[in-house]
């Protein structure tokens, strides 16, 4: 599996300069041809810490709330990542989903989360996670992004 260059797709989506989360998301949205939904979702989460579920009309990125807005914002772009990858994305085995969020994602065309430690895949998301967060930590010292 051959992966593109993250630092080429985080220029692709930020330009050379820094950026926020909603051009990010607005882009990507363009580039999905479906609205991109970011849902702090404070059911049960067992030891996730985000996913994204692709329905027929949108996506939706769900986050449980953090006490640290920079981890949870790389964990909103790891799976923002994970969006972008899409096409070489594998089937992932999924990890157990509580029932709040199996009704959640009920009619999804798919879902994916952290559950496979060290594929390719994931390491290219966190890599992409890390190089996203600088593009909008660099923007203002006191907030690291002031979409969330």
């Amino acid at each position: 599996m051959t992966l593109p260059s993250v630092q080429d797709k985080v220029r692709e989506l930020c330009g050379d300069g820094t950026t926020s989360m909603k051009e990010v998301v607005d882009r990507l949205a363009v580039i999905c041809k479906k609205p991109i939904n970011l849902i702090e979702y404070k059911e049960s989460w067992g030891a996730l810490t985000a996913f994204k579920a692709e329905f027929e009309d949108r996506i939706n990125v769900y986050f449980p709330p953090q006490k640290s807005q920079q981890y949870k914002l790389h964990c909103i772009y790891h799976e923002l990542g994970h969006i972008y990858l899409e096409s070489f994305q594998m089937a992932l085995a999924l990890p157990d989903l509580s029932e709040e969020m199996l009704r959640e994602t009920a009619d999804a065309i798919s879902v994916t989360c952290r559950s496979v430690p060290n594929h390719p895949v994931e390491r290219w998301v966190e890599d992409f996670a890390f190089e996203m967060s600088k593009k909008t930590r660099s923007r203002s010292s006191s907030d690291p992004d002031p979409f969330l």
